[in-house]
């Protein structure tokens, strides 16, 4: 006879493309609700094959009724409390994903605007990303988390300051977000710019001497969308969310071709036994 009584954790939902290095997409979605103890669901907007330049990648995209039904069988079997949204490669596939979250007003959104991503898949729409992402999606959103340069494009001003990341965070509010963090992660000392309807923060980043892994914006807005499934308050979810991406790039793992990868499960890593071993930890800056 089971006896088990252990209480079920709160589901998360990644909607993202799928990428095998692991870095980046729904698998870096899945181990960020697995540290946070959230049980991780997902659904692939797109098969992945990375390039060399790490912003690239060759995509295969699903049908936007395949997108719909996988998205309806999730919701019909489990109770999903909070959405992360990473690529989206159409718009007929934001629709899709759109369609579905209506059916759910209360249900806490997060939406990573990733564009980088998408520039062979775009070039056969209608309609850039920024455009279908704007029109269909912020609207629908507890929290956008674009950086400079994505929005600059969602909300077409200029945007490479801070009081410029600002005025781009009130008019992504004002387009229907409820809150927005910008990051500023290309600057010298990097901060983020966090806004609502009722709070404005600074955010004060830690610069390292390496250079931020490709998808750590991942592992941010992930981290974000488990705190709120946890019933964490969107601006607390962001503070909590950004030091777990700052611990887990501190006691990140060095590869041999000396790039980082982000160790998502640094609080319960144990250290190694062999002696002489020493983990690849980047540096810190003064």
């Amino acid at each position: 006879m089971n006896t088990l009584q252990n209480e079920f954790p709160p589901v998360v939902l990644s909607i993202a493309e799928f990428d095998p290095s692991g870095q980046s997409g729904t698998i870096t979605d899945l181990k960020t609700f697995a540290a946070h103890h959230c049980y991780g669901v997902a659904v692939f907007t797109a098969l992945a094959i990375p390039q060399p330049a790490a912003t690239e990648s060759r995509l295969q995209t699903p049908p936007a009724d395949w997108l719909k039904e996988s998205l309806r069988a999730v919701m019909r079997e489990q109770t999903v409390r909070a959405v992360k949204v990473g690529m989206l490669c159409s718009r007929s596939n934001a629709e899709a994903v759109c369609e579905i979250l209506d059916g759910y007003p209360s249900l806490q959104v997060v939406v990573d605007p990733d564009l980088c991503g998408v520039t062979e898949a775009a070039g056969r729409q209608e309609a850039s990303p920024a455009e279908f992402l704007r029109s269909l999606l912020v609207r629908r959103a507890t929290v956008v988390t674009p950086n400079a340069v994505e929005a600059a494009a969602l909300t077409g001003l200029r945007v490479q300051s801070a009081a410029e990341m600002k005025t781009a965070a009130v008019k992504l509010v004002e387009m229907g977000a409820q809150s927005v963090v910008v990051a500023g992660g290309m600057f010298e000392k990097p901060f983020d710019i966090y806004f609502d309807r009722e709070i404005n923060e600074i955010l004060a980043g830690e610069p390292f001497k390496v250079k931020a892994p490709h998808g750590a914006g991942s592992t941010f807005s992930s981290a974000i969308a488990a705190n709120l499934a946890l019933g964490r308050h969107p601006h607390d979810a962001v503070v909590m969310a950004k030091a777990f991406v700052t611990e887990a790039l501190r006691k990140g793992f060095a590869t041999g071709s000396g790039s980082i990868l982000l160790n998502h499960f640094y609080r319960t890593h144990q250290p190694s036994r062999v002696e002489g071993e020493e983990a690849g930890t980047p540096e810190r800056t003064a």
